[in-house]
């Protein structure tokens, strides 16, 4: 009797998807899912699958193209970890065009960028104290940035007007900080007093100006960013007005000028370490005869997708996905061919993509189709891949507790991993659960909608209830 039970509960937990469907308890969530008043109006794409079993449990317009928002970043996520896997380390190369002697570098210190996309102020310091070690003391000619290894566009067409906010930030091939800055602004303790105005990090790329008012009311500063006439830099102008014994605020902003950034912030983290610079920059190809002085290894791609995803890292996105482009079809890589390695991963899979349009990495643009089908078998293939699943899914942000789900789903924390999805009138989320359904299975979903009445706050509440629902649904008892 004590193996038939035993049996008999194995049988029952391979089973459970289609109990619940005999329940109907699945399908009574998605019916008050769809009549919820802030996706009305809209175009809604449903699908939950058990991650393991693939069992169905519901569904709507599981295979209609949909506006997939930021959920496009799973697609160059699966697909960077195919085909890389998450060890892997891109890695900058440094060039000169002499043997230093003595410590001195007679002419530039080249870099050809190969798009490496998390090269911050603090990985530009190791790779200062790297080249220190390597013996130079002075670099008598600049810098040279090479940056063909992607092509000359640095904002995507779909995107519209290009916009200083850091979401819009240009790719490059050689890039910092995701190619934006930090500006903090502070009033002063009396109205009329002098704005203070400070940029991060503080290197001569950036002139800073103000002519803002303090006032003791309302204000709203303006931010305005100007490329320099010399090519050198950006003017941060600060006009408007600024309340006075305020708080600072914090604005983040994209550079215009991405190799010259990059430039500097080596130049000023060489400087630091001793290293004297002379000499102006430039960005323009290698010259012949320059010799490999070194190689900066860079973060692995586990890392990278983690920062893709947990933050929904636009910059990431796009770099990554002319990474791949030029890996797959040659350099210089482009949108277009990185639109086509994605197409290839999902053909892989054995996705029928031929409907659906790839049109960037980021999801920024709203030209992007997938259906909820594709997304549910990217989430299953990259999950379950024994060398690259754990990255992929310890990437997903965890409901209630980090990432862009920290402050979504909080009364139950750690049942839902997924990445979230935003653009005007877009809402999705796609990703795994736990609890409720399955016995304890897993089970991995995608909800996307497009076009609702409601705000992004209420469609966002709305999602989170449904899927709150499916995890606290419980498999119908069966006695003894």
């Amino acid at each position: 009797m004590l193996g038939f039970r035993i049996g008999l509960g194995l049988l029952l937990s391979l089973l459970s998807p289609l109990a619940w469907a005999e329940n109907g308890q699945p399908e009574r969530a998605l019916a008050e899912f769809l009549k919820k008043p802030a996706v009305r109006g809209g175009r809604i794409a449903v699908l939950v699958e058990g991650l393991e079993t693939r069992a169905g449990i519901v569904g709507h317009n599981a295979e209609g193209l949909m506006v997939p928002a930021s959920n496009q970043k799973l697609l160059i996520a699966g697909a960077a970890l195919s085909h890389w896997g998450p060890a892997h380390h891109f890695e900058t190369e440094i060039y000169v065009e002499r043997p230093p002697r003595g410590g001195v570098l007679d002419g530039r210190l080249w870099i050809r960028g190969v798009g490496d996309p998390t090269l911050v102020s603090e990985t530009i310091w190791k790779l200062a104290e790297e080249i220190r070690l390597l013996g130079i003391q002075e670099i008598r000619g600049g810098i040279g940035i090479d940056n063909t290894y992607f092509d000359r566009m640095r904002f995507h067409p779909d995107w519209g007007p290009r916009s200083t906010r850091a979401y819009h930030a240009a790719t490059s091939a050689f890039a910092v900080n995701y190619s934006s800055f930090r500006v903090d602004i502070t009033g002063p303790d009396e109205a009329k007093g002098p704005v203070m105005v400070q940029v991060a990090p503080n290197i001569s790329y950036f002139r800073i100006s103000s002519d803002a008012l303090a006032v003791t009311k309302n204000a709203k500063p303006i931010l305005d960013l100007k490329p320099l006439p010399d090519g050198s830099g950006e003017r941060v102008l600060v006009h408007g007005t600024v309340r006075a014994k305020g708080a600072a605020k914090t604005y983040w902003r994209a550079v215009a000028l991405p190799e010259i950034y990059a430039a500097s912030l080596l130049r000023a983290q060489l400087q630091a370490q001793g290293v004297r610079v002379a000499g102006t920059d430039a960005v323009t190809s290698l010259p012949e005869g320059v010799t490999e002085f070194h190689r900066y290894k860079g973060e692995s791609l586990g890392q990278i997708v983690s920062k893709l995803n947990k933050f929904s890292n636009n910059f990431i996105a796009e770099q990554l996905m002319k990474l791949l482009g030029a890996e797959m079809y040659g350099v210089p890589g482009s949108w277009e061919k990185g639109a086509r390695a994605v197409r290839a991963y999902l053909t892989e899979l054995g996705i029928d993509e031929s409907g659906a349009i790839v049109a960037d990495g980021s999801g920024l643009s709203p030209r992007n189709r997938v259906a909820a089908s594709t997304l549910v078998a990217v989430i299953r293939d990259a999950s379950a891949r024994f060398g690259s699943g754990p990255e992929f899914l310890a990437s997903l942000p965890l409901a209630g507790r980090d990432g862009t789900l920290k402050d979504r789903m909080v009364d139950d924390v750690g049942a839902v991993r997924g990445k979230t999805g935003h653009l005007k009138r877009v809402a999705s989320l796609s990703g795994i659960a736990t609890a409720g359904l399955a016995n304890d299975q897993r089970w991995v979903f995608s909800v996307m909608v497009n076009g609702a009445r409601g705000g992004s706050e209420a469609v966002d509440l709305a999602i989170d209830e449904f899927l709150i629902a499916l995890t606290q649904i419980s498999t119908p008892s069966t006695g003894d």
